[in-house]
């Protein structure tokens, strides 16, 4: 059951993450509003389990939004280098590049944190 679980969610993130996304416009005039639209884009596939603002439903996966940036930043490149390993986050972070993790990580930071 537990299995079927995991698997249906991963499908779920996998075909998400394929999906085309629109062109971001630019916004010259606001930096953070650039990156807000920039990171909403990218990070899609980051809803299925960390929410839609990053604030997670589900006890099981932390809410990433108001963390810092250096610590999403390390989380993320230790998933992708496998000093940290998770079935899922390891698939997710393996395809990301450079860009995308300091795209995510400031994303993430620039979001409010969730209200407890």
């Amino acid at each position: 059951m537990k299995t079927n679980s995991v698997c249906a969610l991963l499908m779920c993130m996998l075909i998400s993450s394929c999906s085309e996304q629109p062109p971001v416009a630019s916004d010259t005039a606001d930096p953070k509003q650039q990156l807000l639209r920039q990171g909403q884009s990218r990070a899609v596939s980051c809803a299925s389990c960390h929410g839609q603002q990053g604030v997670s439903a589900i006890a099981a996966y932390p809410s990433l939004a108001g963390r810092s940036q250096a610590e999403l930043k390390a989380a993320l490149l230790a998933y992708r280098s496998g000093e940290k390993t998770n079935a899922l986050m390891s698939a997710q972070a393996s395809a990301l590049s450079d860009a995308d993790i300091e795209l995510l990580s400031a994303y993430f930071a620039a979001l409010p944190a969730a209200k407890n």
